[in-house]
């Protein structure tokens, strides 16, 4: 999961996206930082230095985007709802470097995280309000008082509430999706391939996502302003 994707909130009324269109200078900076020096680090390591086994090549490679993961949290002054994540799979990094012997554990300690956001996403249905309203209203609302209850006040809106779980539901089968497809790339690809083609696969899969999220928002706040319409 790349960091610089949902970095600056947009606002709109009605009907919110979850946060501005991902850029393509923040995916090239993710594919730089989360693809190419992990790989050239491994390719590096493993032809070169004698003695380094695998788990420390990619122990060592995972520095550059872990740091990357840090520095957005510095950037954004607090631990939200993405730094959370960023730091849960920091650690899973780390965990998985002291206990394992197995590159594959490491190779797949990303979508853990994500994977486990998706099961999350599923199990939120049965909140009061999905995972993606709270994420939504996070990336939408910047932390003013004012938006936030205005925000909350969309829950009272019918079609509010079926965007937002369906919006849950999407984006949970999406990082499930990404889980199961990391395990089948680690069980069949040479360690370089996964390391180069992952970011690409993986980035590919949340620019889909966000590319539907967008596409349903405005589909939804069309609807929307037809009722309004049609009523008034």
């Amino acid at each position: 999961m790349g960091t610089n994707m949902m970095d600056k909130p947009t606002v709109e009324p009605g009907l919110r996206v979850v946060a501005a269109p991902p850029s393509w200078r923040g995916v090239l900076h993710d594919l730089v930082i989360d693809g190419l020096c992990p790989l050239v680090t491994y390719m590096l390591l493993t032809s070169y230095v004698a003695g380094v086994s695998q788990v420390k090549a990619l122990a060592a490679g995972a520095i550059f985007p872990a740091t990357n993961g840090v520095f957005g949290i510095v950037r954004r002054k607090h631990v939200d709802i993405i730094g959370a994540v960023v730091l849960v799979g920091i650690v899973v990094s780390i965990v998985a470097t002291v206990i394992g012997g197995d590159p594959k554990l490491l190779l797949i300690r990303e979508s853990f995280v994500t994977g486990a956001l998706g099961l999350v996403c599923l199990l939120s249905l049965l909140w009061t309000r999905p995972l993606m309203f709270y994420i939504a209203r996070q990336f939408s609302t910047g932390h003013d008082r004012a938006q936030v209850q205005a925000f909350n006040d969309l829950w009272e809106r019918p079609l509010a509430r079926r965007t937002f779980r369906v919006m849950t539901v999407v984006w949970a089968l999406g990082w499930i999706g990404e889980f199961g497809l990391r395990v089948l790339m680690v069980e069949t690809l040479s360690i370089p391939r996964v390391l180069a083609i992952s970011p690409i696969v993986f980035n590919g899969i949340n620019l889909g996502l966000f590319a539907w999220t967008f596409a349903y928002v405005r589909h939804q706040r069309q609807r929307a302003a037809a009722a309004a319409a049609s009523d008034s």
